[in-house]
């Protein structure tokens, strides 16, 4: 009955950090800033402006695999919507580009402190072992992906290219504001606070909280050197939490449902089933099913660390059992936890990032379903050569 109240209050963090990264960034964007740079990229790049799109993808490829662009990701999908705009893409690319990219490197992180190392300390491994085959797998998902998205990006430009006499403005050709010392002095301050929250994620561990600090104080010197005043940041940043408002409600919702599933203690029922069946099963198909295993688990604990904590404690002796190293029932947990964050809404980043860019979740689970499908086979094959190599 008050599984949607206790929601609320569980994915209070993201919830907060949604609203106020949103109004944040929206004050970023009413200053013109990002705006005018990308536009002046674009334009100075010309035929070669494409390229910014692999650039950024293998960027936020290593950020996410880091361990720093898991949740935060959100803040950056205001930056690839406008560039995904100017290069007369849409806002699907520049979702993509920013979180598909970062989760694709999260779901294959050969470093992840949130679910590498976690479900490698529970299993009672070496820390970081394994290294070299997840630096393997983490190269062969992030090809077909960067493909995928360059793919649709190109094609979406294609389909907006108009005949001359055409009256419609497409997004590349819109009106822009011409880039000055003014917007200069506002990136410089984004991209010193972007950078100040890596080295802190890196070296002491921050979390949401002080990615929210940081683009707070990002944003009120942008608003001042742009001269929006505190009045036009109060504005900017009203408005932009207001959009996040139905992300929050989602958000909520699709985290009570796990409530639900935690406080009946159905997932107690499906762990010991899973291990049931698990254990009947040829060490070859042990592994791939463990994955599928816990890709669906993902729907009801989003969480990599939480998951972690749920399924480890009984797939490490799981695997002792079957005859399979503790190391691929790692990557077992490792794929399926990371893989569903870019389809399943429940998992509350995925759902922050779609409402920012403006983009309906059935659009977005109708174009990310077949690269998802890719993964899933991919992930497959590579949980059958982590037992063929005996990882």
């Amino acid at each position: 009955m008050d599984a949607v109240f206790k929601g609320m209050v569980k994915a209070g963090p993201i919830i907060v950090f949604t609203f106020l990264v949103g109004g944040y960034f929206q004050v970023l964007i009413a200053g013109n800033s990002v705006d005018a740079f990308i536009s002046w990229l674009v334009r100075k790049l010309g035929a070669k402006s494409f390229l910014i799109l692999p650039a950024i993808i293998v960027i936020m490829s290593v950020l996410g695999a880091s361990g720093v662009m898991a949740n935060p990701v959100v803040a950056t999908i205001p930056i690839g919507v406008i560039l995904a705009r100017r290069l007369g893409a849409d806002e699907i690319t520049g979702v993509a580009i920013m979180f598909l990219a970062a989760y694709g490197g999260y779901a294959t992180s050969p470093v992840c402190a949130m679910t590498v190392q976690i479900a490698q300390q529970i299993a009672g491994l070496p820390m970081l072992s394994g290294f070299g085959f997840r630096c393997v797998v983490w190269l062969v998902f992030l090809i077909p992906t960067a493909l995928f998205i360059i793919r649709y990006a190109r094609k979406v430009c294609a389909g907006r290219n108009k005949p001359a006499d055409s009256n419609e403005e497409t997004p590349a050709s819109a009106p822009v504001v011409e880039f000055n010392a003014r917007h200069a002095l506002a990136l410089l301050g984004l991209v010193a606070g972007l950078g100040i929250y890596v080295w802190g994620s890196l070296t002491l561990h921050w979390g949401m909280n002080y990615m929210a600090g940081i683009m707070m104080l990002v944003a009120m010197f942008g608003a001042l050197v742009t001269g929006m005043g505190m009045n036009g940041f109060v504005a900017g940043f009203l408005q932009g939490a207001r959009q996040m408002t139905f992300s929050a409600m989602l958000i909520g919702l699709a985290t009570g449902i796990s409530v639900v599933l935690s406080d009946g203690h159905i997932l107690h029922s499906i762990i010991y089933g899973m291990a049931v069946a698990l254990n009947s099963l040829h060490t070859v198909l042990v592994a791939p099913v463990m994955f599928l295993f816990n890709l669906l688990f993902n729907f009801f604990v989003p969480s990599g660390s939480g998951q972690a904590a749920v399924v480890m404690p009984i797939m490490a002796p799981l695997a002792d059992v079957v005859d399979m190293t503790r190391q691929t029932a790692v990557l077992a947990f490792q794929l399926g936890d990371g893989l569903s964050n870019v389809i399943f809404p429940t998992n509350g980043t995925m759902m922050a990032s779609i409402a920012m860019a403006g983009v309906d979740y059935r659009r977005w689970a109708g174009w990310v379903l077949p690269l998802f499908l890719l993964w899933t086979v991919m992930a497959v094959i590579v949980m059958i050569a982590a037992v063929a190599t005996g990882l």
